[in-house]
């Protein structure tokens, strides 16, 4: 998901939620019910923070979902319920009956006219087309017709050879064209700016792979690449950064004060379950390179690495119970917010590695110490994008992920991945 797709789901997300915003107020004016303007407030915050993490805000679909008509209906009838406990007015049932209507036909209407299904062809044969064909497949935004190319490629559905390109966009209606061929001929630059022309949208491997994936393809990449790639702003913008760490500082102290007594109480518990010291600190790489003392809360027995040091791993062993409850939850992490405080960490970005880890990933990951040229975080785009891992290969996963972030990082992109994390932590799928 590049900036656009970004501003475009979050532009839509708005108008769904100003639509409902009218809706319920027209309603309650129009049925004579006085409510004080606190209670909206509330009620309001409490509404969106429901669809959000039940994910009735999601507009990344091709056709409306059962369960979000289900969901919405069963919401508005515990609203109807609890006003009709406050106010005793009969009405409020038919009030919400009405809402729960215009929600659902806003979101149905929205979805068929904004976020149609598109059919997508592939041009073009190399070691890229079974994970091109994999993720389209796998996303409901897209429908995956087929691919052209001059030789046949098992497994994939072939629709014909490169001259037959413009005909077979019309036959199957394609309105995307992911270009793999490196090397294009002055024919084929001329259709495929015919197509464009007439609408078609033509993206190269690249553009698909951060559109689509959210992420930087790191082993087709070179230096030529990210010199004259576009992005990269947070390396010039210098008023952008000093306005993320005013938002750092004052975010870690919100969620310091409301949090504190959860930390006050996950101190004697971690007490209580093993012996040893209540935090886990250690030191971490932090920005240009520099180490840093990070603090956690202890989830580890206290001889977890007599070995060695070893990566933690999905239902680690030497987690205890508590520990494996605070990693789902996050709470473990929730010292950190001092790190973030003293400008060590920022809220979101790069997850900070340790050294013995880093010498060992440096050699097998090209540009693996970019994710050092910004300010680790407490929790960042990989960690919301990409499943728990603990291998090379996991850390080369996330590093394309990290170097997306990098490239696209703004303040609107953080706001949506410090919302992806509250979603995770809802869940118990913490990291």
């Amino acid at each position: 998901m590049r900036p656009m797709n970004h501003l475009k789901n979050v532009t839509i997300r708005t108008i769904y939620m100003i639509s409902l915003m009218f809706f319920y107020f027209s309603i309650f004016w129009s049925f004579s019910l006085h409510i004080e303007p606190y209670i909206i407030c509330i009620w309001f915050f409490v509404l969106f923070t429901f669809y959000y993490v039940m994910d009735l805000f999601n507009f990344e679909v091709s056709s409306y979902r059962a369960q979000d008509l289900v969901l919405s209906c069963f919401f508005n009838f515990l609203n109807a319920l609890f006003f009709y406990l406050v106010f005793r007015a009969e009405k409020l049932f038919l009030i919400f009956f009405i809402l729960a209507v215009l929600e659902n036909l806003t979101k149905y209407l929205l979805i068929k006219t904004v976020c149609s299904r598109e059919n997508v062809l592939v041009y073009g044969v190399n070691g890229k087309n079974e994970a091109v064909k994999e993720t389209l497949l796998s996303n409901a935004r897209y429908n995956y017709v087929g691919y052209v190319g001059g030789r046949e490629f098992f497994g994939n559905k072939k629709l014909g050879g490169l001259e037959e390109l413009p005909k077979i966009v019309a036959q199957h209606k394609v309105s995307k064209i992911i270009v793999l061929e490196k090397y294009i001929d002055e024919k084929l630059k001329k259709d495929l700016f015919k197509l464009r022309i007439k609408g078609v949208d033509i993206k190269d491997y690249f553009s698909f792979s951060e559109e689509v994936q959210g992420k930087i393809d790191v082993n087709s990449i070179d230096e030529g690449w990210l010199a004259f790639s576009h992005g990269f702003k947070i390396y010039q913008a210098d008023m952008q950064r000093k306005l993320k760490r005013v938002f750092d500082f004052l975010l870690a102290a919100i969620v310091g004060i409301f949090t504190l007594p959860v930390m006050l109480l996950a101190v004697p518990i971690i007490k209580l379950e093993s012996k040893g010291p209540v935090f886990f600190v250690q030191e971490r790489i932090g920005y240009g390179g520099k180490p840093f003392k990070m603090i956690k809360f202890r989830s580890m027995r206290t001889d977890a690495e007599k070995d060695g040091p070893k990566w933690a791993a999905e239902n680690d062993p030497r987690v205890t119970k508590f520990g494996s409850f605070m990693r789902k939850t996050r709470i473990d992490e929730l010292p950190q917010l001092w790190n973030v405080i003293k400008g060590e960490m920022s809220f979101v970005g790069p997850r900070p590695e340790r050294q013995v880890f880093i010498d060992t990933l440096e050699k097998e990951i090209p540009f693996y110490s970019l994710r050092h040229s910004v300010q680790p975080g407490l929790t960042g785009w990989a960690q919301v994008m990409y499943p728990y891992g603990a291998s090379v290969e996991d850390a080369l996963h996330k590093l394309e992920y990290e170097l997306y972030y990098i490239k696209y990082q703004s303040f609107i992109m953080d706001v949506i991945i410090f919302f992806k994390t509250l979603k995770t932590v809802f869940f118990g799928k913490g990291r």
